[in-house]
């Protein structure tokens, strides 16, 4: 009988879970680009993967959890034009919205990373996977900056299995520099972006052997948790939308550099979270904020409507849903109980939704926990 069946999003099937190292389990999650508050979207991520961990944790397993904070990256349309508009400096700016973003998840009981990394604090580890990038022929430098080749990659799309227009037409949305004369294809990746002689004072520039400039976005991630994990990693997650480009980039880049493959053994992506029929964005500007519920709600009570929703399926909040959520919780509260406690549930894909049927049942106190209620 296998231990656990978890999605894996390489092969769009659920598979047996079975760690690279036994009794060890390595997980990184893509984290946040601290220049706004946290909304129902991050936190359905973050605690979705924050009862991955506590369950393998009660199964015996040993976990080493990276996550990033991407407070520096190729783009300027988030961070460091949000610092102009606001007259801050960047570094400042996302050491508030951390802070925040902190302060949110811990409210809900979020267990805290092993290592929680800000790309700006690690840039030499993107100039040495760079580098090795560059050195195996798999990346191309032109006027300061660096891009990776993806024709060299005869592997690649077999995450998102997107079709070439697909991946223009996607990578239009997240992408600054799609039409940059000095890429050999629009798809192939920055991983530098060379300063120009008149950037604005805001936009930071580091040193590196290619050019005065800053990492691209991709880059980040690959080289952090290769650092601080290993060159393969067992389980790697984050939202749906980071499918593509972002960890199909990753991919790219990390078997490219390394050699080993997969360099992921299981990907796992969470739902996209709805608002008023449409996703909850900061362009729609439909987000529900965390510190804004807890105004209203208890964290048991918003943790709750994050967990009754399946990680990696969509969802659309309404408020009454949280209603709910606070009147079972206070009935669990009432009469917790030591007499039963079945994880079944949870072996199945990490089903929290069945979980807290049970809960709401039989009002386990093991199980309460174990979900991470506090």
């Amino acid at each position: 009988m296998p231990f656990m069946q978890i999605y894996n999003s390489l092969g769009n099937k659920p598979e047996e879970f079975k760690p690279l190292k036994k009794g060890k389990v390595s997980i990184y999650v893509c984290g946040i680009t601290p220049y706004d508050t946290t909304h129902l979207g991050h936190a359905f991520t973050y605690i979705s993967f924050d009862a991955l961990i506590r369950f393998l944790k009660f199964k015996g397993f040993e976990i080493s959890y990276t996550q990033n904070v991407t407070d520096i990256n190729d783009r300027d349309h988030d961070i460091l034009d949000r610092a102009k508009e606001q007259h801050v400096f960047w570094e400042d700016l996302a050491d508030f919205w951390t802070r925040k973003f902190i302060k949110d998840m811990d409210t809900l009981n979020w267990i805290h990373p092993n290592h929680y990394l800000k790309a700006s604090k690690h840039i030499n580890f993107m100039i040495d996977l760079i580098q090795k990038l560059l050195d195996k022929g798999l990346a191309y430098h032109v006027n300061g900056s660096v891009y990776l080749e993806i024709k060299k990659d005869t592997d690649y799309g077999k995450l998102s299995n997107f079709s070439r227009e697909k991946m223009l037409k996607v990578s239009a949305d997240f992408e600054e520099d799609l039409k940059n004369p000095d890429k050999k294809d629009p798809l192939d990746i920055t991983l530098w972006k060379v300063s120009s002689p008149d950037q604005p004072k805001h936009i930071p520039a580091f040193d590196s052997p290619f050019g005065k400039g800053r990492p691209g976005w991709h880059i980040e991630c690959s080289a952090m948790s290769m650092e601080y994990l290993d060159k393969q990693i067992d389980i790697h997650g984050g939202g749906s939308d980071l499918i593509f480009p972002h960890h199909e980039a990753e991919i790219a880049q990390s078997e490219g550099a390394t050699g080993k493959v997969p360099f992921i053994r299981y990907w796992l992506h969470t739902g996209t979270v709805f608002y008023q029929g449409e996703k909850m964005s900061k362009s729609k500007g439909n987000l529900v904020m965390v510190s804004d519920l807890l105004k209203k709600y208890s964290p048991n009570a918003i943790r709750w409507i994050l967990l009754s929703h399946h990680w990696n399926k969509p969802w659309e909040f309404k408020e009454k849903d949280l209603d709910s959520a606070q009147k079972n919780i206070e009935t669990i509260e009432k009469s917790l109980s030591s007499k039963n406690l079945t994880t079944a549930m949870l072996d199945n894909n990490l089903d929290t939704p069945a979980a807290l049927d049970y809960l709401l049942q039989e009002k386990s106190q093991k199980l309460y926990h174990i979900l991470g209620f506090k």
